[in-house]
């Protein structure tokens, strides 16, 4: 059998093959992780799968507060006053203590246990 037979043969059989898909590259430029809040500025590149090549890298922003994710328009303007705003609002917070709210496992197991009559 020829190698075009083969490949006719595997077609009939498999379909036509599709295009190959490979994973959207993601690359940090700069982050920032404090507690529950993430910030990255990070060049992206995905794969397209028309012409089974990477395209052109573009600029995103990935925005986490508790582990909510936040669009954030790539707008240096926007940027600038937003990060002058929060210097301005971090001068006026600074030496406010802002009570953390704590939970005490053991206080809300005894009223768990408490309202079902204990455990069964």
């Amino acid at each position: 059998m020829s190698k075009e037979q083969i490949m006719d043969r595997a077609v009939e059989l498999l379909g036509t093959a599709q295009p190959v898909s490979k994973p959207t590259l993601k690359e940090d430029v700069m982050s920032f992780r404090n507690g529950h809040v993430y910030v990255a500025l990070k060049m992206v590149t995905p794969f397209d799968r028309e012409k089974n090549e990477y395209a052109e890298a573009f600029p995103r922003i990935t925005f986490l507060v508790d582990g909510k994710y936040i669009r954030m328009p790539i707008d240096s303007n926007l940027l600038t006053s937003l990060g002058n705003f929060l210097v301005k609002m971090g001068d006026v917070l600074e030496g406010v203590r802002i009570p953390e709210k704590e939970i005490n496992v053991e206080d809300v197991r005894n009223r768990i246990l408490e309202l079902t009559g204990g455990l069964r």
